[in-house]
């Protein structure tokens, strides 16, 4: 077994193999992490940020070190955040053979990046569209997909001749508009 693990990492200067996360290794990984947080090893905060990282890229990426052992055989692998911490994982070595491989590292590919963004930080595109609200500005309110969906719905209204509130009243089928007074 150990040979075949050589051959699989023949030539490769990085090692860095990767599961995707609906396989059993990848739970398998999950449990040690779990390990590493209750052993005081590995912070919390770092184990959930690397798990939220696995998950938006569909995958977990691990880097191999060496194999150890005779008797209890077994692959030292490094498990690395985006800040570089190294936390020592124990992994058999079925588990290093079915991995896959990453063709760079974790950073190379931006696979620490998770892209969230928040709101009201993107412009308001140059597209001709004129918002009737003035105030608050659109940018300030709304996604880029808010926006986009905004900017839909209103052309569709104005396409249509009618006022919003008709045009609402004719896409559900309402003829006549009742209050309630009291």
């Amino acid at each position: 077994m150990k040979d075949e693990i050589k051959n699989k990492f023949f030539g490769i200067k990085h090692k860095w193999i990767y599961f995707h996360i609906d396989s059993s290794e990848f739970q398998i990984l999950l449990d040690e992490i779990s390990n590493l947080v209750h052993t005081n090893k590995i912070k919390s905060k770092n184990a959930i940020s690397l798990v939220k990282c696995f998950k938006k890229q569909e995958k977990a990426f691990i880097k191999f070190i060496k194999t150890i052992g005779r008797k209890n055989f077994h692959c030292e692998c490094h498990l690395i955040d985006k800040e570089n911490n190294k936390f020592v994982l124990s992994l058999k070595p079925e588990i290093v053979l079915n991995s896959h491989l990453l063709s760079n590292t974790p950073k190379a590919l931006k696979l620490y990046k998770l892209d969230e963004k928040t709101k009201g930080n993107w412009k308001k595109p140059d597209d001709g569209f004129i918002d009737p609200i003035s105030y608050p500005a659109v940018e300030e309110e709304l996604t880029e997909l808010g926006y986009q969906m905004y900017k839909d719905w209103t052309e569709e209204v104005a396409a249509s001749g009618m006022s919003s509130i008709d045009y609402i009243r004719k896409m559900k089928g309402i003829d006549k508009y009742y209050r309630n007074s009291k």
